[in-house]
């Protein structure tokens, strides 16, 4: 499963930052640049291909706090979903 979170204020185009976890030896996370439109089934692809992995069963979860996880259905809108999420401080998104 790959999960993402940002840290920065909605704009144009938003750089989520998506954490790959165990799908990479040489990355936590990976930062993909996306807009509104575009889907969660797009920055799988991205990560994907980034990453150099095989197969098309992964997945993106939104995380909420340390313990809350939500997938996302392949045509869901990331950005737009990180609209709904409340105002925190900019250190509540760090690990």
């Amino acid at each position: 499963m790959i999960k993402f979170r940002t840290s920065s204020t909605i704009k144009q185009a938003e750089d989520l930052i998506v954490y790959v976890g165990a799908l990479s030896l040489h990355y936590e996370a990976l930062s993909v640049e996306a807009s509104k439109q575009t889907t969660a089934e797009e920055i799988v692809s991205c990560i994907v291909e980034r990453l150099g992995l095989t197969g098309n069963n992964y997945e993106l979860a939104e995380v909420a706090g340390e313990c809350k996880e939500r997938r996302l259905s392949p045509h869901e809108k990331p950005v737009s979903v990180m609209l709904l999420w409340p105002m925190h401080s900019e250190k509540d998104f760090h690990r």
